[in-house]
């Protein structure tokens, strides 16, 4: 593994986690590491650190090695600020990347900016280079991706060009209202039931003004009817996913949506979707990563 040495290095840096692969001259992916040391946890002298300890072995001391990153990592609160692009706009304009601050000398760090949309307000950061991906692998694409994860995008694609999204806070609810609330008492931590979840997948979606009545239903469940801690835990995802599903549905109804994010996460939005009578297939989040950035850079380095 010592004598792997990288053309280039692929990041994807977000809020809690960040992957990183050395690619090699063929394009091929030669490594992969992993950290938890995500953007929350680091004030922006850190980041070049960290980056450092994971990818030093890659790298050749007698070159300057491109690292090209996307995610939170290039946030206000991250390694530097990148801009955002406004849609409707490509994905990825590598006339926007940013290059961060270095120490080393044997890298050249690169950022790409997020994407924003003025009306209705909304931001994405990361998800666009795996949308990039996605459309660099389907060229001529027209319609409807979704990206589940802690706030799950829903994305109208046109002409190469992101039009129009919206933003999900579904993944983020899930994990404070199993953790810290009163509901953390009545769920399991990773127990799953297939039929709680669809049940929850369709109240949620056919009543989703009841949403605050269904959570507390979940702890007096379990205290009068003995609900199984993992019956609760399904029932709640489904109810919040059935909640996101109803404010979705201009963008699923009637549309065969491309689900790109962990395979955990897009079989739960795939099932909760089958359920609902809406169509989607997933596609490999590593590989729409991989493809976006791996595109930036070669557009980079041919300029």
């Amino acid at each position: 593994m010592n004598d792997i040495k990288a053309k280039w290095i692929a990041a994807d840096w977000g809020t809690t986690h960040m992957r990183a692969w050395a690619i090699g001259e063929e394009e091929n992916v030669l490594a992969f590491r992993e950290s938890n040391e995500g953007m929350k946890d680091l004030q922006q002298n850190e980041f070049e650190p960290v980056l450092l300890r994971l990818i030093e072995s890659w790298l050749d001391d007698t070159k300057v090695t491109t690292v090209m990153a996307c995610g939170m990592v290039g946030a206000k609160q991250g390694w530097v600020e990148t801009p955002y692009l406004k849609t409707p706009c490509v994905p990825i304009d590598n006339n926007q990347l940013t290059t961060a601050n270095t120490h080393d000398k044997r890298i050249i760090v690169h950022l790409v900016p997020g994407v924003m949309q003025n009306h209705p307000a909304d931001i994405m950061r990361g998800e666009e280079t795996q949308i990039s991906g996605f459309i660099n692998k389907n060229k001529g694409f027209k319609g409807v991706v979704c990206l589940p994860g802690t706030h799950a995008k829903w994305v109208n694609i046109q002409e190469g060009q992101i039009s129009s999204f919206k933003t999900f806070m579904t993944g983020e609810l899930f994990g404070v209202i199993s953790n810290h609330t009163l509901i953390r008492h009545s769920t399991s931590i990773k127990g799953w039931n297939q039929e709680s979840f669809e049940e929850g997948i369709h109240e949620g979606f056919n009543n989703p003004g009841l949403i605050a009545s269904n959570l507390f239903s979940l702890r007096a469940e379990s205290i009068v009817n003995n609900m199984d801690r993992d019956q609760a835990r399904s029932t709640l995802s489904g109810l919040l996913l059935g909640v996101e599903l109803n404010g979705a549905q201009s963008y699923w109804k009637d549309n065969n949506v491309t689900l790109i994010g962990s395979e955990l996460l897009s079989n739960n939005y795939h099932q909760g979707l089958k359920v609902l009578g809406g169509q989607s297939q997933l596609f490999s989040l590593e590989t729409a990563t991989l493809s976006g950035l791996s595109s930036a850079y070669t557009n980079l380095v041919s300029d």
